[in-house]
């Protein structure tokens, strides 16, 4: 039997329970869990989940791990247009020079 595991660190669970609210967030995506977390914490700060079963403190750090890779690609992206865009000038330079 193989064991998943989260692509995040979790402080609140190791069970399969982490799993399903994994599942459950990815589902919903980022925008709508922000969306519902904000509520959350705006309006019902001392309840415990928000949503469904989901404790905050899951939402919290899913939230994070979102962010964290959405920066991730956003660096690789630039750093590939960097890149090409540093190519393109030296094969200009290098076809002005020739010329």
């Amino acid at each position: 039997m193989t064991t998943h595991r989260l692509p995040f660190e979790n402080r609140w669970t190791n069970s399969a329970n982490a799993l399903q609210w994994n599942c459950e967030l990815d589902h919903l995506g980022v925008a709508n869990v922000r969306a519902m977390f904000v509520d959350h914490e705006t309006r019902h700060p001392n309840r415990r989940n928000v949503v469904q079963d989901v404790p905050a403190g899951f939402v919290r750090d899913w939230l994070a791990f979102q962010d964290r890779r959405a920066a991730r690609q956003q660096l690789l992206w630039r750093a590939t247009v960097i890149g090409l865009s540093f190519v393109a000038a030296t094969a200009a330079v290098l076809g002005v020079l020739r010329a």
